[in-house]
């Protein structure tokens, strides 16, 4: 029997990328799978977490801007949900974006995908307001990047600042 941790998280990198695609034929369906497959491509990162050789969860990374990291996709294979994975994927995408140096983290998804936005409350995430400062201004305020993130209608944007805004000196 395996265990989470019998699972390794690997990167894919340029043909490497096509074995994430049954996760995200199987995790995603409509404009979500069309997207997730387009994004493949276009991503910085992309993570595989993989039991022996078959990759059974994937992440979809970004930097926006030097500050932003943002996790496009969170996929599993529908076999292996419930078993912590996509917590784990997280934590490396969070753990990739820290040793980047970047500040901000965000993510988007449905209000309804109740144990995606668990996980994400459980690792610090909160829900970003809409008339909230900028990242640059301490708040986590992400509306100039939200094209870039490309959130579909009804998506929920949460963020997580990794490490504190530098405090600007007055003039």
């Amino acid at each position: 029997m395996t265990t989470p941790a019998d699972r390794e998280i690997i990167e894919l990198a340029g043909t490497d990328r096509e074995r994430a695609v049954p996760v995200l034929r199987d995790g995603f369906t409509g404009v979500y799978r069309w997207h997730a497959k387009k994004t493949l491509g276009e991503v910085d990162r992309v993570r595989g977490l993989v039991l022996g050789d078959v990759v059974v969860g994937v992440t979809l990374l970004a930097g926006l801007v030097p500050e932003v990291g943002y996790v496009y996709y969170v996929a599993i294979a529908t076999a292996h949900r419930g078993k912590g994975l996509g917590g784990r994927l997280l934590d490396d995408a969070i753990g990739l974006f820290d040793q980047e140096g970047r500040s901000v983290v965000y993510v988007a998804t449905e209000p309804e995908n109740a144990p995606m936005v668990a996980a994400l409350r459980r690792r610090g995430f909160r829900e970003v307001e809409r008339k909230e400062l900028g990242f640059a201004e301490g708040g986590l305020g992400a509306w100039g990047l939200r094209s870039r993130m490309t959130l579909v209608w009804g998506e929920i944007l949460m963020g997580r600042r990794l490490r504190p805004q530098p405090v600007k000196a007055d003039r």
